[in-house]
């Protein structure tokens, strides 16, 4: 795995917990307001993140069958 997918998805694995211990919080009526900026400001980190990954990787787009978006490589013949 290499260094940059490596700390993405170590990143996306911390802040899912810190998300799931805040649901348990929200669940029993016990955040704070404090708690609610924080995790929206994680989210929007997690966003800003996530959206530069994707700028990264293949190009994707729908084609075959309609059952979703798959990788486009130059080898492939897909009339869209």
């Amino acid at each position: 795995m290499s260094t940059r997918h490596g700390e993405l998805a170590t990143l996306l694995a911390h802040e899912q917990w810190r998300l799931e211990q805040l649901s348990y919080d929200v669940a029993r009526r016990r955040c704070t307001a404090r708690q609610c900026c924080e995790a929206a400001t994680v989210l929007e980190r997690l966003s800003a993140v996530l959206r530069e990954y994707a700028a990264r990787l293949p190009f994707e787009r729908s084609c075959g069958n309609g059952t979703g978006p798959f990788l486009i490589t130059p080898e492939d013949d897909c009339d869209v």
